[in-house]
């Protein structure tokens, strides 16, 4: 009996002997300046360069963080918010200085017991270490990592710092990161405006966002929230009648449009906005209006200073920075413009629309149609795919590139072929850099391409909210443009911008899986949008002023029906033969003189207008 009790009294010193050197092993081995390598703080420095959004009148509208998100101030938040993420996740948060060794070893113990590896035993420190640095894969170099960060955390920053960037860097579900974006998302309130059982809810759903989804799992998440109010009881932040009372079910918000997205917007547009309430109620309205299985995002901008007017979606994800492929919402920039500016083309020019192979590349129309000869402004109005294609051959594509990249639109070296024409580019782009781009045809300041070029494009854009892809905005007198991208397997993207010289609205659905629904294409669901928020009487306009080097001249229409050739109208051409149509004064249409082809020589004319048929 006595040589067991010496060997279990040898055997635990020499564990206590262990757990000693293996402790303080991983104390230095975590020391944040261990082996003389700092850890940088530039993440929370990130984290903490909160910027203030302001509407034009200086007015403050949202406060963001460095990462573009909304953010909440740690010092308006109640203490009872703050009680309930540390009730149930780091009970010793103020009496640790980045890990908890208490913690630790009680976890061990349990870890032991139940031979697996069951019990967390991070702090909040830790946590956002975890959260801003590392990756969630579990390895001791990586917990060695992470113990390294939360000590110099503790070194640099205060508690209720650290307590602060760790509520603004929380995961809540369904794309929504920080306390201040989950608040509005599930109670509609800002952070600050939480009561006890909305503050333990959503302490609560951070363990397992799924799991705890307060939307789909109603039950595990209320159940979830009393564990929380029963820590909270325990360790003296609320009392009996507390607990008893927001133990009750807690009421959700039940809105489907995101307007805190203008935040996320307004981070990458320029944190001085033009805000009209006026106009984001419209966003909304418009947003709040259309069901359907898929994400749908609007931007307003003003076309003067490209500052943002209004922005809603109907996911809480932040999708500003989302770059997709643009679809022939670049045609107007990447094709048109550059030929109209290269006087390759007018606004009448009979462009052939037929399949053709451009050295190896054939592009096909939509659902395979083609209508032979077409005017430009035809052409752009149905969107057809050749036409866009041979332009852009014709300009050339590093000199297009060129042309967009005035626009403000974005192309690597990589992006060299002809399907650029139809939007397909390495890096793709987002809705706001389009909705800007467009600014400049807006605008018709001769900035991007010259007035005549851009008054000519709005001449045609508006034909096109008329009659072609984008009717939807027909009586508008907004100018518009459709796109919609897709492969074998369905469309995935769809996107209208419609615009009038003082706003843009630009508007993208996109799928959540696969491939939209059937049926929702730019010219639908986008530009019906679209319309619904330029009817508005905060976004009228006015019309597009016409430039004094842009002029209206009569061209014969039987000789461009016929013969696909642009010449001015004579003495003798019938009026029902007369059309009138736009001219930049630098590419004029010819005259028709004395000695002109008849008609039996044109068997042999090839050459329209830089066109080989």
């Amino acid at each position: 009996m006595k040589i067991a009790r010496r060997i279990v009294r040898c055997a635990a010193l020499a564990a206590m002997i262990a757990a000693a050197a293996v402790c303080c092993a991983v104390y230095i081995a975590t020391d944040p300046d261990f082996g003389g390598a700092s850890v940088s703080m530039s993440p929370t420095e990130k984290l903490m360069q909160t910027r203030t959004i302001t509407d034009g009148e200086g007015r403050e509208l949202f406060k963001v963080n460095g990462f573009g998100r909304l953010s909440a101030d740690v010092g308006e938040l109640s203490e009872h918010t703050l009680n309930a993420f540390i009730a149930v996740e780091d009970a010793r948060f103020f009496k640790h200085d980045g890990f908890d060794v208490k913690r630790i070893v009680a976890a061990a113990f349990k870890d032991v017991a139940a031979m697996r590896a069951k019990e967390g035993a991070s702090t909040i420190t830790q946590q956002l270490a975890k959260n801003l640095w590392l990756r969630p894969e579990k390895t001791l170099s990586r917990k060695i990592d992470e113990l390294r960060i939360a000590r110099r955390l503790e070194r640099v920053y205060s508690k209720k710092q650290i307590l602060g960037m760790y509520l603004d860097t929380l995961y809540f579900g369904g794309g929504v990161c920080g306390i201040e974006n989950a608040a509005r998302r599930f109670f509609g309130v800002s952070a600050s405006d939480l009561d006890i059982g909305q503050s333990a809810l959503l302490a609560g759903v951070i363990n397992n966002p799924s799991r705890f989804d307060p939307y789909r799992c109603g039950e595990r998440a209320e159940a979830r929230k009393r564990l929380v109010l029963s820590q909270m009881r325990k360790q003296g932040y609320i009392n009996a009648d507390e607990q008893r009372i927001f133990s009750s079910p807690t009421p959700l918000s039940r809105q489907i449009v995101n307007g805190s997205i203008f935040a996320s917007y307004a981070s990458e547009c320029g944190c001085v906005t033009a805000y009209s309430p006026e106009a984001q109620s419209a966003a909304e309205s418009a947003i709040a209006m259309c069901g359907g299985d898929h994400y749908l995002s609007v931007v307003v901008i003003d076309a003067r200073t490209e500052r943002l007017v209004a922005a809603a979606a109907n996911t809480f994800e932040d999708i500003s920075r989302s770059r997709r492929q643009a679809g022939s919402i670049v045609k107007p920039i990447l094709c048109y413009a550059p030929a109209l500016e290269e006087n390759i083309i007018t606004p009448v020019t009979p462009l052939l629309d037929k399949p053709t192979n451009f050295g190896g590349y054939s592009p096909r129309n939509y659902k395979g149609l083609y209508y032979g000869w077409v005017t430009a402004t035809e052409s752009l109005c149905r969107s057809l795919n050749v036409p866009a294609v041979r332009l852009l051959d014709m300009v050339g594509v590093e000199r297009s590139k060129a042309y967009a990249e005035r626009f403000g639109l974005e192309y690597s070296a990589s992006d060299s072929g002809l399907s650029l024409a139809l939007g397909a580019s390495s890096r793709g782009a987002t809705l706001l850099s389009l909705a800007k781009a467009y600014c400049n045809f807006a605008r018709c300041d001769g900035k991007a391409v010259g007035r005549e070029t851009a008054y000519l494009i709005n001449h045609m854009l508006r034909k096109c909210a008329e009659t072609g892809t984008a009717k939807a905005l027909a009586g508008t007198g907004a100018a518009a443009k459709t796109g919609t991208v897709g492969s074998a397997s369905g469309d995935t993207d769809a996107y209208c911008i419609a615009y009038n010289p003082k706003y843009v609205v630009a508007v993208w659905a996109g799928a959540k899986d696969g491939v939209l629904p059937d049926g929702v294409t730019g010219g639908g669901l986008p530009a019906e949008t679209c319309a619904r928020i330029l009817k508005n009487s905060a976004l009228e306009g006015g019309a597009f002023v016409r430039p004094d080097t842009v002029v209206d001249v009569e061209i014969d229409g039987a000789e461009l029906g016929e013969y696909h050739r642009i010449v001015r109208a004579g003495a003798y051409t019938p009026q029902r033969d007369r059309i009138n149509a736009p001219f930049s004064v630098y590419n004029m249409p010819e005259t028709r003189i004395a000695g002109d082809m008849q008609s039996g020589d044109y068997d042999n004319f090839r050459i329209v207008d830089g066109f080989v048929d």
